[in-house]
């Protein structure tokens, strides 16, 4: 199916106030995400797509668009207006929706299969996240 990730919009803001170039190398993604926090869509796919030959393997079967050379993302993220965080039933929620936008099913139960531990996640978080992370446990 791909990796989708999910992104709600405090995401996307501490993104642009944290992590990116909003007026350099990174100004065309970041007034990307400033149309879409300021529009009318309440989600918005963002695509990436193939940037080399071996990343062509990688790309999704499903119906997803194409770029200009026609090769499908290989990586899709969902940004939602719909959720303030994430909690299950707010995954299960954004689930719904890509399932139907990619995949056309109507899902009826969504089943979460090998769930990390507590101490897995927080050693992945620890490893992933925390030293991006500043005093104020903002990015």
């Amino acid at each position: 199916m791909g990796y989708f990730e999910l992104t709600t919009v405090i995401g996307l803001t501490n993104l642009l106030r944290y992590d990116m170039d909003i007026i350099g190398d990174d100004k065309e993604y970041c007034d990307e995400i400033n149309r879409f926090i300021y529009g009318d869509e309440d989600i918005y796919y963002c695509y990436t797509y193939p940037r080399d030959g071996e990343d062509v393997s990688y790309q999704v079967t499903h119906a997803a668009p194409t770029n200009m050379e026609g090769y499908k993302p290989i990586y899709i993220d969902m940004w939602s207006k719909l959720s303030q965080s994430w909690d299950i039933d707010e995954v299960k929620k954004h689930i719904n929706i890509i399932a139907k936008d990619f995949l056309g099913l109507n899902t009826v139960n969504i089943e979460f299969i090998d769930i990390p531990s507590f101490e897995e996640t927080k050693i992945s978080y620890e490893q992933d996240y925390k030293p991006f992370v500043n005093g104020n446990g903002s990015y």
